[in-house]
């Protein structure tokens, strides 16, 4: 998963999941499709999922023998 977190797949990947969530809900308020709300919380919970994935592993990686990744 660490080398599918950064990659450019993943950024496009997360691109496309929040595009498709901002039509579905544009599309569901512009013609009052109560199901299709439905349809974007699962869209929703994607990038929710994947930017969690990417910030723990982060946050993991900056607590490896006390040492600061960065420098």
């Amino acid at each position: 998963m660490r080398t599918f977190l950064y990659s450019k797949w993943f950024f496009g990947f997360l691109a496309l999941v929040c595009t498709l969530d901002l039509i579905s809900d544009a599309a569901a308020n512009a013609f009052g499709w109560d199901a299709l709300h439905e349809v974007t919380i699962g869209l929703e919970l994607i990038p929710v999922y994947l930017t969690v994935a990417m910030f723990l592993d982060l946050h993991r990686r900056m607590k490896v023998n006390g040492r600061d990744p960065r420098g």
